[in-house]
């Protein structure tokens, strides 16, 4: 694979084993759209995710959008068709790879408490400690690690068409929902950022995995 970019990242340099082929580019050009929810009061009859730019959401919707502002929270990262699960702390950035307990996430335990008791959840990592995740994705914690990226855009109604299932990498984040002044319903707003420079924001795991 031949990489096309303005920045280098932490995994570039795996080029080198798996050999460059000229035929196959990655034209990693970072850039972000908005995805909007449960918008059934514009079309009743379209049932999937309306895409804002940059732009717009900064123009007539940031006003009036709650902001998600936890500090222990979780983010979704797709590469390729796998999904790898990002939780931002006050401690440091973890993946689902640094899970002391993996087998402790998901399933109908998890599920119960989620669903009726809280929306945080401990989780043990595996330098020791335990933190207290606000779960940005709580639909996704009674079966998390089964999601691929297939699974996981169907399940915000993402349209099939849509750029987001050809993108190499994407970071979707929970931005928070829009006032019920502006709209009939509270509406769930994502960012996604598409080809994010990983390096930047402190994200590292298997080269290989990429």
């Amino acid at each position: 694979m031949k990489i096309i970019s303005k920045f280098k990242d932490f995994y570039d340099y795996k080029v080198a084993k798996y050999g460059v082929d000229e035929k196959l580019i990655y034209n990693r050009k970072t850039y972000c759209n908005y995805y909007k929810m449960q918008f059934q009061y514009i079309n009743p009859h379209k049932n999937v995710a309306e895409k804002i730019s940059v732009e717009d959401f900064n123009n007539n919707l940031k006003e009036h959008t709650k902001f998600f502002d936890k500090t222990n929270h979780n983010k979704i990262l797709i590469v390729g068709e796998k999904i790898v699960h990002l939780f931002f702390t006050e401690h440091g950035l973890y993946t689902h790879f640094d899970i002391k307990n993996p087998k402790d996430i998901g399933g109908e335990k998890i599920y119960r408490y989620w669903a009726y008791y809280s929306d945080t959840k401990e989780i043990t990592f595996n330098d020791g400690k335990k933190i207290e995740i606000y779960i940005a994705f709580e639909e996704l914690w009674n079966d998390l690690f089964s999601y691929d990226r297939k699974r996981f855009l169907s399940f915000l109604n993402i349209s099939k068409d849509d750029t987001l299932f050809n993108e190499p990498m994407i970071l979707v984040e929970y931005i928070g929902e829009i006032d019920r002044k502006i709209v009939r319903f509270d509406n769930s707003v994502y960012k996604v950022t598409y080809n994010p420079n990983l390096s930047q924001m402190g994200i590292y795991f298997d080269e290989d995995f990429i």
